[in-house]
């Protein structure tokens, strides 16, 4: 974004609306934990946000599930998707292809479009988690 290209944020009937498509995981940076798979329309530092401050448990997901959520640190990794990529498909074939990666099993096998965006983002994790782990040592 340029200085002279404003960023539109859209608020209608007292709303912000969505204003893109995202996936985002949230890592313990001690442990490389995967703490949370998500998905979102709005901007991932504003669900980061609500994550860690609602009251309510479908909003601050993280604040109502993560034991000591307070306690620990995270990054929070977020990834564009495309427009016309279903957020929930996505999600979903991204937590699956997770859980093959620590099984080592699974059968699910995402359409092309999907898997191709599910192994990008794969590998990014696992270099960020790398780079963690290294940092660590």
């Amino acid at each position: 974004m340029t200085p002279s290209r404003p960023r539109v944020i859209s608020i209608r009937g007292g709303r912000v609306r969505p204003s893109g498509s995202w996936l985002y995981l949230w890592i313990d940076i001690t442990s490389g934990e995967i703490v949370h798979v998500g998905g979102t329309g709005f901007d991932p530092a504003l669900r980061s946000h609500l994550h860690m401050t609602s009251d309510d448990p479908d909003l601050g997901r993280i604040r109502a599930t993560v034991i000591r959520y307070d306690e620990r640190d995270f990054d929070v990794l977020a990834f564009e998707l495309a427009e016309g990529i279903d957020r929930r498909l996505a999600r979903a074939a991204l937590i699956a292809r997770l859980q093959e990666d620590r099984d080592d099993a699974g059968d699910m096998q995402p359409a092309d479009a999907l898997r191709d965006i599910v192994d990008q983002i794969v590998r990014a994790v696992s270099e960020y988690r790398a780079m963690l782990s290294g940092a660590t040592e």
